[in-house]
């Protein structure tokens, strides 16, 4: 009988190193930066989730360097089906093909976001999915069920799981240099 851990799926080098590092190259330094929001009513609130974020998938935000953002989001793209394929191997029951579209996150030192779900009326997710940019940082661990279970995720990784209430879980405060992460959702 499986439990809640099993259904925690970590996917090493899933993203090769150079995307990662192109997807930095291109966003690292950008002046698009804002705020993340929480509860999916885009209330911003520090103290629940302090980190700032590029919606990459958007339209708007590729249109400002096409070529690169579009060809960046395509790359994503293969690598998140990739990993949803890999889930519905080890999970014959999800039948998920469909993301949300990518949201570039920036954890800067002292950034976390505290113990959540990913699901809820507003937006309806199946499976959670962390990409992994950089590891160059302490800190930051992902963190289930009150930091009963961690994971510290090299660069290139990416973490799975439900998005429902069962999984609670958070981003524990970053102690030195920037995390990187990409997410998605799969419904």
């Amino acid at each position: 009988m499986n439990q809640l851990k099993d259904y925690i799926l970590v996917l090493e080098d899933i993203l090769p190193n150079k995307l990662c590092n192109d997807i930095l190259n291109e966003y690292e330094n950008s002046n698009e930066w804002l705020d993340t929001t929480v509860g999916g009513k885009g209330h911003i609130n520090k103290e629940i989730r302090n980190c700032t974020i590029i919606e990459m998938s958007l339209n708007n935000v590729i249109e400002k360097n096409k070529n690169v953002r579009k060809l960046l989001d395509d790359k994503v793209f293969k690598c998140a089906k990739k990993a949803i394929e890999k889930y519905n191997e080890k999970f014959k029951q999800t039948y998920i093909s469909k993301d949300s579209g990518y949201q570039l996150l920036k954890y800067e030192k002292g950034g976390f976001y505290t113990q959540h779900v990913d699901s809820f009326t507003e937006l309806p997710r199946t499976i959670s999915c962390s990409f992994i940019l950089n590891d160059n940082f302490k800190g930051g661990e992902f963190s289930f069920f009150n930091n009963t279970l961690l994971y510290s995720l090299k660069k290139g990784s990416a973490i799975m799981f439900p998005s429902n209430f069962l999984y609670p879980h958070s981003v524990l405060p970053i102690i030195d240099g920037t995390r990187y992460s990409i997410v998605t959702w799969f419904i």
